[in-house]
């Protein structure tokens, strides 16, 4: 899927809101920081990123940390991978504020992707995370026997967290 950008200004904040594949062929946006003091990025339309397209977002997020605060939103599971996994990808001073979380109901074979706000459905102190979720509710599923449980290893996708 080909990758895209918008961009809109709102005052001294650069909105920009990125979708398809992070790869070998995504050109990143040149971005005009005069009088921005933050950048944030929807992430929400990123459909994967390869090992490229890591070395590609690098290469472009770092000029732009060091000339504004990056807040990052509606990151997919794809994105949070990375967070993870790679030294450097939310460089200093960058935020997340929102991201989703897998979660998987056995009884009616549902996979549903829930939206986690830092400082609502997940609160961290420290090291210490505290999840305020109602992955059912949320979700928006109707089915009375629907047990949804989160479908990834909390220690391991919430990490990144802990290291902000």
């Amino acid at each position: 899927m080909e990758f895209k950008s918008a961009a809109t200004k709102d005052g001294n904040s650069l909105q920009l809101k990125f979708s398809g594949s992070i790869d070998e062929d995504t050109t990143f946006p040149a971005v005009d920081l005069g009088g921005v003091n933050t950048v944030v990025i929807d992430l929400n339309d990123i459909k994967a990123i390869n090992s490229v397209g890591i070395r590609g977002w690098l290469d472009w997020i770092r000029p732009v940390a060091e000339k504004a605060q990056i807040q990052l939103v509606n990151c997919p599971k794809a994105m949070v991978f990375q967070f993870n996994m790679v030294n450097g990808f939310l460089p200093p001073g960058t935020v997340v504020k929102s991201f989703y979380v897998p979660f998987f109901c056995e009884k009616c074979d549902k996979e549903s992707n829930v939206l986690f706000r830092v400082g609502q459905e997940v609160v961290v102190n420290g090291t210490d995370l505290k999840i305020n979720v109602d992955a059912k509710s949320a979700s928006g599923c109707t089915d009375a026997d629907c047990e949804l449980e989160m479908d990834v290893t909390e220690a391991k996708y919430f990490q990144f967290l802990k290291r902000a």
